[in-house]
């Protein structure tokens, strides 16, 4: 009797791990964190800002300064609107999951609001850095593409849409190559 009770708790800590892998592969609660569409209209929208900065700037360039003994005045474009998504994809596959259905439909609608009619848009496969390189850049391709097929089934103008992919070379989190928040789904707007 005094062996059965360890044993037990052995058996059930392996069940609970076992549980929690299987719910970390099931991808992320679904739709809680999902951004609502006002949300992802504010963030691709023309701001004012948008336009090019035409005024005097400082700049440091290799050499110029020192070479020149000035500093260049150049115009500089502020970046563009753009925000990054956590898209659930099945493993190893561009296969969107039903967890990431209500930040899909959301995305559908905020592209197809009135406030983005006039604008077109780039969506850009990242992957985490796990796997080779070559590996990276196909499976992020075939995520952008299959993300661009969603939202023109669901009423965005194909022609109004891009898909390319960048695997990992641009990791958010450097420190942990196989952090989930690489893997994601970049949307950057142009156009006006």
């Amino acid at each position: 009797m005094n062996v059965i009770r360890p044993l037990a708790r052995v058996a059930f800590s392996l069940l609970f791990v076992a549980t929690c892998a299987v719910a970390q592969d099931a991808g992320s609660p679904p739709s809680s964190d999902a951004p609502s569409v006002k949300s992802i209209v504010d963030q691709l929208k023309v701001q004012k800002d948008d336009s090019v900065n035409t005024g005097a700037t400082r700049s440091l360039r290799l050499g110029g300064a020192a070479a020149a003994g000035k500093v260049a005045d150049q115009p500089v474009a502020p970046p563009p609107a753009s925000i990054s998504m956590q898209i659930q994809f099945a493993f190893n596959s561009d296969r969107i999951e039903g967890s990431s259905a209500t930040t899909m439909d959301n995305l559908a609608a905020a592209l197809g609001s009135d406030e983005l009619k006039g604008r077109s848009f780039q969506v850009i496969g990242h992957t985490d850095g796990v796997g080779s390189a070559g590996y990276n850049m196909h499976l992020s391709q075939m995520r952008a593409a299959s993300v661009k097929r969603y939202l023109t089934a669901h009423g965005v103008a194909a022609s109004r849409l891009s898909a390319s992919g960048k695997g990992a070379s641009e990791l958010l989190n450097k420190a942990d190559p196989t952090a989930g928040e690489n893997r994601r789904v970049e949307i950057v707007a142009s156009g006006g």
